[in-house]
């Protein structure tokens, strides 16, 4: 598949659409791999079967993922790559079946409270934050899921997780290791860089007629338009929704006091700090003003807040939680007039001074009365909503839309033609549309929230098949490719030529080629593994060889299907700055991850394998 990829798209993209498929087994984002046993068999493991319906869910997920972000970066699902797309797909199910094999002959086992507790805890199943089993279960079935299947499958995965825990406890580095790590991790390098981008020369190239054919019928299975449908939908929101409210003065007081905390003006403080960079000169600070120097005038002086440091480091009144969480705790355990220890926080160590403190207050009745009366419309109408929400829900599943849309007074609307990838409509209303209850079967949907006080209802209108596109509907697409093809040609050869100029010495042919192309160095001087450098230049950078002293090292490289660089690396020095924990433990998640990719080899070779690659 890699082959295939980086001839239709090189770079960053090959990268990427390698990572779509890797990704999910390397997460152990493992679907439920046991297959029903009336299904045909597609592999079997150590003599246990892998279903042909189990491959085709996990493949049609996956060749969805790929379509999509491909469709993003403008560029098409071959044939090619699909099969070898059906290749991974079936490797990934294999590698899971033998990990899941191995978790069980470890007794590894995840209890149902775990499990439970897990799927409670995930965003996507709450409502204001709270777990909703009706929301669960809507979920799963458009992704056609029944809970049993769901807990087994995320229990499976998490049993899993602990093969990798257990790895990232075995990986571990000796103070050599830690030493050479440091070396490397603690190298600068002085960079200077060109950039030549094929835009600047597209209209330099000229495509015939001949070329445009000849592209189209080579790669004509890069122009296939995907499936589309349209649907007939109503959509139920407050706007939907307004009822006539007079509340009297006693429904409002009791509104009043059990809404107390949203009339409530919060606790404030005010408070006075000294920035420092280094602990040891924060320490000496805090000394001297508990022996009586002025706070505002060592402020002045010393601290390296600019925006505070002028007003002696006063930072006026402000709430809980505004400012980073070391120095809001501080300051909310403070007594006015104390003096903090030496506090430290991202940003660097503090001394605080609390000068003043505010208590919360309770706006009057008389303050909120308009807005209590717009909470208490909301309310009712939020009511209401919800009881038309039911009987929308009862309707659909017994009448047909138009029905609903009649009975409930909601506008039967038609949606544009759009596919299973579309962005134009919200994810779940275009999943919802390709789902099997409304695609295969014709029925109405459940009910779908959209968003807080939104949902809808929709059936089938129309669908059109996949089509093969003709040459005019793309002529214009594909003079586009062959005009970045032929750019992209010529300014590799010209960063090819003066990366060869600079090796051999020939300024002068250098000096002609950048006054040709209007080109220019960019300076970066020295930079760190962290440097932030567009087109990963930075990463570039490290991968070439260390020049000796008073030459440099020169390399030309493709950046991305578009751009085209020449690097100038100058020199190499090591920094005196240790190694940081972050930069540790990266290198041993990179290690247990070896040890992971041993243990599924070891697997592998040791397993007995059968894959029906003609049912692929």
């Amino acid at each position: 598949m890699l082959g295939a990829i980086r001839k239709k798209s090189k770079g960053w993209v090959a990268y990427l659409i390698v990572g779509l498929i890797t990704v999910p087994f390397a997460l152990f984002g493992i679907q439920e791999y046991m297959g029903g046993s009336s299904d045909p068999t597609i592999a079997i493991v150590d003599g246990e079967d892998i279903s042909l319906t189990t491959y085709y869910e996990e493949l049609n997920s996956q060749q969805r993922n790929v379509q999509q972000q491909l469709e993003q970066l403008g560029l098409f699902y071959s044939a090619e790559i699909d099969y070898d797309l059906k290749q991974s797909v079936i490797e990934l199910l294999i590698n899971a079946k033998l990990l899941e094999n191995f978790s069980n002959s470890m007794k590894l086992v995840t209890l149902d409270e775990e499990v439970r507790s897990f799927i409670q805890s995930n965003p996507v199943f709450q409502v204001n934050g709270v777990f909703s089993e009706d929301r669960y279960i809507q979920i799963l079935r458009l992704n056609n899921f029944t809970p049993l299947a769901y807990e087994l499958d995320q229990s499976k995965s998490m049993s899993l997780d602990q093969i990798k825990r257990n790895l990232n406890n075995s990986a571990f580095l000796s103070r050599v290791q830690i030493k050479q790590l440091n070396d490397l991790s603690a190298q600068q390098r002085e960079v200077s860089f060109l950039v030549l981008s094929t835009e600047k020369y597209k209209d330099q190239i000229v495509v015939d007629q001949n070329q445009i054919s000849e592209y189209f019928d080579n790669n004509n299975s890069n122009f296939i338009e995907g499936r589309k449908v349209q649907v007939n939908f109503v959509e139920l929101s407050l706007d939907n929704v307004e009822q006539q409210t007079n509340p009297d003065n006693e429904t409002l007081q009791k509104l009043y006091i059990e809404n107390e905390e949203l009339y409530t003006n919060p606790e404030q403080r005010r408070a006075q700090h000294i920035l420092i960079e280094d602990e040891s000169n924060a320490s000496s600070i805090l000394n001297k003003i508990r022996q009586g120097a002025d706070f505002s005038a060592l402020a002045r002086i010393h601290s390296k807040d600019i925006t505070t440091s002028e007003e002696g480091g006063d930072l006026g009144l402000f709430e809980r939680e505004l400012m980073v969480p070391e120095f809001d705790t501080a300051v909310f355990d403070m007594n006015v007039g104390d003096i903090s220890e030496v506090v430290k926080s991202d940003y660097g160590y503090h001394i605080i001074k609390l000068n003043e403190i505010q208590p919360a207050t309770l706006q009057s009745f008389e303050e909120v009365e308009n807005q209590l009366l717009e909470l208490h419309k909301k309310n009712v109408n939020q009511k209401a909503l919800y009881e038309l929400q039911d009987e929308l829900s009862n309707l659909a599943y017994e009448e047909s839309i138009d029905v609903v849309s009649s009975q409930l007074d909601l506008e039967l609307q038609t949606s544009d033609f759009f596919s299973e990838y579309s962005t134009k409509y919200d994810e779940v209303f275009v999943s919802t549309a390709f789902s099997d209850v409304v695609l295969e079967e014709g029925e109405n949907s459940d009910v779908i929230e959209l968003s807080k006080d939104r949902f809808i209802v929709m059936n089938l209108a129309n669908r059109q098949p996949e089509r093969q596109k003709v040459l005019d509907e793309v002529e214009d697409q594909i003079v586009d490719i062959l005009r970045n093809l032929g750019a992209k040609q010529l300014i590799d050869n010209i960063a090819q030529t003066i990366s060869t100029s600079l090796k051999i010495g020939d300024d002068a042919q250098v000096k002609t080629l950048m006054l040709e192309n209007d080109l220019e160095w960019n300076e970066v001087g020295w930079i760190t593994r962290d440097s932030q450098l567009p087109l990963n230049v930075t990463s570039e950078v490290y991968k070439l060889s260390k020049p000796n002293t008073g030459e440099h090292t020169y390399h030309s490289h493709s950046a991305d299907a578009n751009t085209t660089l020449v690097i100038d690396l100058k020199a190499v020095k090591l920094s005196e700055v240790d190694i940081n924990s972050e930069t540790i433990d990266l290198y041993l998640s990179e290690e247990s991850n070896e040890l992971f990719l041993g243990l599924v080899k070891k697997l592998r070779d040791s397993a007995e394998i059968k894959v029906f690659s003609e049912l692929l």
